[in-house]
């Protein structure tokens, strides 16, 4: 019987010529350091709200300005 170092759960089984691969584990690596997770950083405030403009690039022209009146020529 041999047992994988690198994979826990593997194993190999053999008698004669014949031998068996099973697999009964996580999915995961042996790894030598645990894993520890770190702690996430804290949440960050909202932003301040923005102004509003006018678009860029409006899909319809702007009304013409209006000529202010003038008493003659």
């Amino acid at each position: 019987m041999i047992k994988s170092l690198q994979w826990p759960g593997a194993v190999t089984v053999q008698k004669g010529k014949s031998y068996l691969n099973i697999y009964m584990g996580y999915g995961v690596k042996h790894l030598d350091t645990c894993w520890n997770p770190i702690q996430p950083a804290n949440v960050m405030a909202d932003p301040d709200a923005k102004i509003e403009k006018p678009e860029p690039t409006p899909l319809t022209a702007p009304p013409d300005p209006i000529e202010p009146l003038t008493d003659g020529p």
